[in-house]
């Protein structure tokens, strides 16, 4: 009988290997506690000041198999809710576009031609990357009345 180390397809291996504590245990807090905060944008020095966690743990927990998974299906689900804000960010254009305030309809139009790419090769916007995303947090954030003159 061949010896697992020395056997020439992984999937003799996997078959054959014991299983490990991780494969069937749920994520523990402390790993979604650094998840979360590594999704809210904090850097690995930032997480090890809140945790107390060193910085070989914090990049060890995020490389853990069943975070990546976990963290795989949280940017699925957000891709399919910025999805859904299509149609509401190209509403909210039109509408803009179709007002009677010039500066609402001017920065309507600016915001629908950097998105389609139609703007002009200005050098200061040449070098600058416009995703979709975004045109869409730029408008949502704006507030109703920005721009106006009262």
């Amino acid at each position: 009988m061949d010896s697992v180390l020395t056997s020439a397809t992984p999937d003799r291996y996997n078959t054959k290997r014991h299983l490990k504590l991780s494969d069937n245990n749920p994520i523990p807090h402390k790993y979604f506690n650094v998840l979360s905060l590594h999704l809210a944008g904090k850097t690995v020095k930032t997480i090890c000041e809140e945790t107390g966690y060193k910085p070989p743990t914090v990049y060890r927990i995020l490389q853990d198999e069943r975070v990546v998974q976990v963290r795989q299906q949280l940017l699925n689900h957000t891709q399919t809710e910025f999805e859904a804000l299509y149609p509401l960010v190209v509403d909210s254009i039109r509408k803009d576009l179709l007002s009677e305030q010039p500066d609402r309809e001017n920065r309507a139009r600016d915001q629908w031609l950097r998105a389609a790419g139609k703007y002009g090769s200005d050098k200061t916007t040449q070098n600058i990357n416009v995703t979709a995303e975004d045109v869409v947090f730029q408008i949502l954030n704006q507030p109703a009345g920005q721009g106006q003159e009262g």
